[in-house]
């Protein structure tokens, strides 16, 4: 067993996962760890570096209360892991496609809008003769035709 640290202040120093980790914690227990017990705290929770990531975003966003993580890096995670996080936070919830569609909507419109810029720099009209009535017009007509013909 490991010789108990006698610390005469914080037993975290100044590492803030260790603040973070000792700050609900009572006096006497935070006191009691040894340096071995700190130090595989630390390697076990604290290891993991902000730098690990090729892109690491993330934000707040206060008037919702909310806040975005983004992290793409390597995998490093083994097969059994990746299987056992996946019944545990499933891809398909309501929450992700939410946050899917909203995201497709934020995308969609700055597309549109640089669609549109390159149809009109090139001259292209997309809807003639009528206008976007005729084109609904036109469309509907050829379903009426492609279910009576079924």
């Amino acid at each position: 067993m490991g010789k108990v640290h006698q610390f005469r202040g914080n037993p975290a120093g100044d590492e803030p996962f260790l603040e973070d980790f000792f700050r609900d914690m009572s006096p006497a227990l935070m006191h009691s760890f040894t340096d071995e017990q700190l130090h595989a705290v630390k390697m076990n929770f604290a290891a993991r570096d902000r730098g690990a990531h090729q892109v690491d975003l993330r934000f707040s966003i206060p008037f919702l209360r909310r806040y975005v993580v983004l992290l793409i890096g390597r995998e490093r995670r083994s097969r059994a892991r990746r299987a056992a996080d996946r019944k545990v936070h499933p891809l398909a919830t309501s929450g992700n496609a939410v946050a899917l569609g909203a995201f497709a909507i934020v995308a969609a419109i700055p597309l549109a809008v640089v669609a549109f810029g390159v149809k009109f720099w090139l001259g292209i009209d997309v809807i003639s003769d009528g206008g976007g009535h005729a084109f609904v017009e036109d469309f509907r007509q050829q379903m009426v035709l492609f279910i009576k013909g079924l």
